[in-house]
């Protein structure tokens, strides 16, 4: 029998028996997985609750499947609450034999989801062993805790290996000027060069270093690939401008300014090529010390970026007083454009902010033409999106020009 979904609330209770019935009918604890979605507000943010809960819808088909190729009958999978889920396998299915399979479930929903197509969401597992003298919602408990705190020596040894083995790759998505459609710079995207998994989004690997402590490590890694490769580009991209991203624990790191500083120095480039982007979130974690590091970068002729603007918690006075060059219009107002007339007034008001505080205004997402001209018409100066380009490898660009 194929696998069978609960939902919600009921769906915990309707476990609970469940599992109940499986520990008193076979004298054993009661191996099961939970499965959860991190990062998921980033979607419901950017795209809206639909797109967050089709992703879910995704998560579910997919274990779904899994419980069915695997263990053919009698599997359990149901939605906790919010993004987790709980597979059951069938009854009398060993501790053991479950770890050994949770590695392939893993590997199946690593993937890039229906709905996120660039990684963005990453899926953790943990194990859990339900027993007949320990209340269900305690041991549930106790596996969410290791989800929310996953193990740091685990989690640094995965960065620590990618990072040795080359598995950070950069990918770089096309950025046009509204005024000639000319290509006028580029993102720099991170991706994960998965030995086993192929390629994969930045998330799993992201969410990784920042419970291991390593988010700088990783950060001055990645901008070591892209300085390497954008340092051997060919003379008809000399001219590109190249958005590099930094996080929260950048900004809070003293020497972060000198050391790219020092990183752009030895590579021969000009740091007047260089755009920084941090989210509003980042901005606000350590707002004296990001004005600080800003600064900094600024001096050195690097320009600053607010991505994603819009879907955090802005501080107008701190986005007054922060050295800023651009606001970049999350992709999920722009999807959002053909809708009504609000989401239009939105991103008129972005752009009329940009303007008041001398910022220049890039839009993400632009999937077809008709975006991109309403973008236009509300003086929007740059954008980027899949309607030209994805992310494509370095060597690519020239014939992208």
């Amino acid at each position: 029998m194929q696998g069978k979904t609960i939902s919600g609330a009921i769906g915990s209770a309707a476990v609970a028996r469940h599992i109940g019935m499986l520990a008193a009918a076979t004298g054993r604890p009661v191996a099961a997985l939970v499965v959860q979605a991190d990062a998921l507000d980033r979607i419901n943010h950017s795209a809206g609750m639909a797109a967050g809960d089709a992703v879910l819808a995704e998560l579910a088909r997919r274990v779904e499947s899994f419980a069915a190729d695997e263990f053919g009958h009698d599997c359990l999978v149901a939605r906790i609450d919010g993004p987790r889920f709980l597979f059951v396998p069938p009854a009398g299915t060993a501790t053991a034999a479950l770890e050994a399979q949770q590695r392939a479930l893993h590997a199946m929903l690593a993937q890039p989801l229906v709905g996120d197509p660039h990684g963005r969401v990453a899926i953790r597992l943990a194990l859990a062993e339900f027993s007949a003298d320990k209340p269900f919602e305690t041991t549930l408990m106790q596996a969410s805790e290791a989800l929310r705190r996953p193990a740091a020596k685990r989690d640094g040894a995965q960065v620590t290996a990618a990072l040795a083995g080359n598995e950070v790759v950069l990918r770089y998505q096309p950025q046009y000027s509204m005024a000639d459609g000319a290509m006028v710079g580029v993102e720099a995207l991170l991706r994960w060069q998965h030995p086993e998994l192929g390629m994969l989004g930045a998330a799993p690997l992201v969410t990784a270093a920042a419970a291991s402590g390593l988010d700088c490590q990783l950060t001055a890694h990645a901008h070591r690939v892209a300085l390497a490769e954008i340092a051997a580009w060919p003379a008809a991209l000399a001219d590109l401008r190249v958005a590099l991203n930094v996080t929260a624990a950048d900004l809070g790191d003293s020497g972060f300014a000198r050391r790219f500083a020092a990183m752009v120095a030895d590579t021969g480039l000009d740091a007047s090529r260089f755009t920084l982007e941090l989210t509003e979130q980042a901005m606000l974690a350590e707002p004296d010390r990001a004005a600080d590091q800003l600064a900094e970068l600024r001096t050195l002729g690097a320009r600053i970026a607010i991505d994603d603007f819009g879907t955090g918690y802005s501080s107008l006075s701190l986005l007054a007083q922060l050295p800023i060059d651009y606001l970049k219009i999350d992709s999920g107002f722009t999807r959002a454009l053909g809708g009504s007339d609000r989401d239009r007034i939105v991103v008129r008001a972005i752009v009329e902010l940009a303007r008041a505080l001398g910022l220049s205004v890039i839009a993400e997402g632009v999937e077809s033409e008709e975006q991109r001209d309403m973008l236009a018409a509300l003086g929007v100066d740059f954008w980027q999106g899949f309607w030209a380009s994805g992310p494509v490898a370095g060597e690519e660009l020239a014939s992208l020009i």
